[in-house]
């Protein structure tokens, strides 16, 4: 492209500059512009600019003035001074650029990484490791036990009777994964029969595999222990006819039983719409690692992505990111924005492909906090005298919360939560209740009031008083509710029927166990797939929670260390959040292979795990 941005990044006071360089490599002048970028190492309020005039910021969207025209092959500088915190890789710049030229036009700017000062380690990238196979089985998460005398060639498996409908359910997902790859499973004609034989001794969703010559004998306590015994014996013939590393059980027993009950994976589309053949391969990943849970982020301030019949319009208007609007693009959108939502003829496929592979989608509407897409899309949801940019979250959006004092606000809450309950029959209900800032509500004289007929004191036990009402709501439509760990805070909500994420640190889960509540692990500093791999310069992704290399991500261990009592740990879950992650390349550099690391964590006994096992199974594992 003729139109470019280089960028540095030098230290300094507030997190020192952006440098970025604007170069015009085509044969056309063009006259003072708007520089229009996205970023999400944001500009500090204070902030200085050098070379244009700071006009405005949106979250992660940045627009500036030029001061000087831009010449056929010239370059312009600007200096950006006064970061939220200083970027830790070349992925934390600008994201996104173009001008908006004075007559309407619009020029893309080709964008560079993110250059570090002089002498910054480059990397390497964190390389995933070799790792070793002791036993040739092609199995991830690895089983409980495994005592098998021999292996051999894979032979063609027969389901028969009770396993012929679930083994050719396992068959088709297979061809959905590895679509080139030889069949493991046919309904007929020569090969070794597999008989399943209901045992109700055995662990809920647990199998045992007996192997013979002649015959395979799946014995099973329950519909799920049946598919993830043929799942199991599909991944074992799979890589024993791809990869020479592996071979197929001749005598023995497998038995195997998860560790927890929850074993999840929860996937933001929010912050970047992947549309739903993203979300069902997605599944079919999870139900190949034998995970149970897709906990589905659908909304939060970038975008609204849930369809709604009360409010017509809404999932088009709140899932729409564009110039000239409310909400301006932001990440990696460039000029063009964003758009995206689903259908309730998607919603129904997704939840009815998970439902066949034993997954529940559990859907998250984010609130009090992260709803600027909801505030822009219906009308009376803030208190009119509330300044505007009173509060800002974390993530830089002001006034981002539902105000608990208005009666609006629980008027439509409590529709969307009765149109989620229709649309996901059955599963839990998630109302998210993270990160909402401390400053919240302190300027809104309608909030201020109802702190002081109730007594409540802050940000915190606003929210709290507000999470209460909504967990009337969850419980009047018959649903467990689901929510992030600040949900415990300002006085919390009720323990019973309610489970909380852990995701802030490790030390959450031991505290909220104590506190009553029945937890999912799932903290930032293991469990988060946007993180980070490597400390280099090179290394893509987040970092607030730090570094989260694949062997630290394995080596924890969510259930030491936990407290007796009333509370328990019910399982542990992966997150993949997208602000990084835009496109389908994006997630499956960050997302895969340690996914199938957390899978294991979830199913395998803490005594059974190894890492350079683990290193090498996991490079097995289908992506999106």
């Amino acid at each position: 492209m003729s139109l470019r941005l280089e960028q540095s990044w030098t230290p300094g006071d507030g997190h020192g500059a952006f440098h970025l360089t604007l170069v015009n490599a085509g044969g056309e002048d063009l006259p003072a512009a708007r520089l229009c970028y996205s970023s999400q190492t944001r500009l500090a309020e204070g902030a200085r600019t050098d070379g244009g005039r700071l006009v405005r910021t949106f979250a992660n969207h940045v627009e500036i003035d030029l001061a000087a025209p831009l010449p056929a092959g010239g370059t312009l500088q600007v200096v950006c001074d006064g970061l939220t915190h200083p970027p830790k890789n070349r992925t934390q710049g600008v994201m996104a650029a173009w001008l908006e030229l004075p007559g309407g036009g619009v020029r893309v700017l080709e964008v560079g990484d993110l250059v570090p000062p002089e002498g910054t380690p480059r990397g390497p990238v964190t390389d995933w490791p070799e790792g070793r196979i002791d036993v040739p089985l092609g199995l991830m998460p690895w089983p409980a036990r495994v005592e098998v005398d021999g292996f051999g060639s894979p032979p063609l498996l027969i389901p028969l009777h009770a396993a012929a409908a679930p083994g050719a359910a396992v068959a088709a997902l297979h061809r959905r994964l590895f679509p080139a790859a030889p069949a493991p499973f046919a309904l007929a004609g020569p090969g070794t029969e597999v008989v399943a034989e209901a045992d109700p001794a055995l662990s809920a969703e647990g199998y045992r595999l007996a192997f013979s010559p002649d015959r395979i004998t799946l014995a099973h306590p329950d519909e799920a222990g049946l598919r993830h015994g043929l799942i199991a014996l599909a991944q074992m013939t799979h890589a024993a006819r791809t990869d020479d590393r592996f071979a197929f059980p001749q005598s023995g027993t497998i038995a195997d039983a998860p560790r927890f009950g929850w074993r999840g994976c929860h996937f933001d589309v929010a912050r970047n719409f992947h549309g739903a053949g993203t979300v069902l391969r997605l599944i079919d990943i999870l139900a190949w690692l034998r995970m149970n849970r897709l906990h589905w982020h659908l909304t939060d301030d970038e975008g609204w992505r849930l369809p709604s019949r009360a409010f017509q319009g809404l999932a088009d208007l709140a899932g729409t990111r564009a110039r000239g609007t409310e909400t301006p693009p932001q990440y990696a959108d460039g000029p063009e924005g964003q758009s995206g939502s689903y259908t309730e003829a998607e919603v129904a496929q997704i939840r009815d492909h998970a439902a066949a592979l034993g997954i529940t989608v559990m859907p998250e509407l984010d609130i009090p906090g992260h709803v600027t897409a909801l505030l822009h899309a219906i009308p009376g949801l803030t208190d009119p005298d509330e300044p505007a940019g009173s509060y800002h979250s974390i993530q830089g959006y002001p006034n981002n919360a539902l105000n608990p004092a208005l009666p609006r606000t629980y008027e439509v809450v409590e529709t969307l939560l009765r149109e989620a309950a229709e649309l996901f029959p059955g599963a839990p209900l998630h109302v998210g209740s993270d990160e909402v800032d401390h400053h919240s509500w302190q300027a809104s004289p309608a909030a201020l009031a109802l702190a002081a007929r109730e007594g409540l004191s802050g940000a915190a036990e606003l929210q709290a008083h507000f999470l209460r009402k909504v967990q009337g709501m969850v419980r009047d439509l018959g649903r467990g509710m689901g929510a992030w760990d600040e949900a415990a805070d300002g006085g919390g909500v009720d323990p019973d029927g309610t489970l909380l994420f852990a995701w802030r640190s490790k030390e959450k889960t031991a505290e909220l166990i104590a506190a009553g509540y029945d937890v999912v692990a799932t903290p930032g500093q293991a469990y988060y797939l946007d993180m980070a791999t490597g400390a280099g310069w090179d290394a893509p992704g987040a970092t607030w929670a730090g570094i989260v290399p694949p062997e630290a991500a394995y080596a924890y261990d969510p259930a030491e260390g936990l407290p007796d009592g009333p509370g328990r740990l019910v399982g542990v879950q992966a997150c993949i959040w997208t602000e990084h992650l835009n496109s389908v390349a994006r997630l499956n550099e960050m997302v895969f292979p340690r996914l199938a690391l957390i899978a294991e964590a979830a199913w395998t006994p803490a005594d059974a795990r190894d890492w350079p096992r683990a290193a090498a199974l996991s490079r097995l594992v289908p992506t999106l």
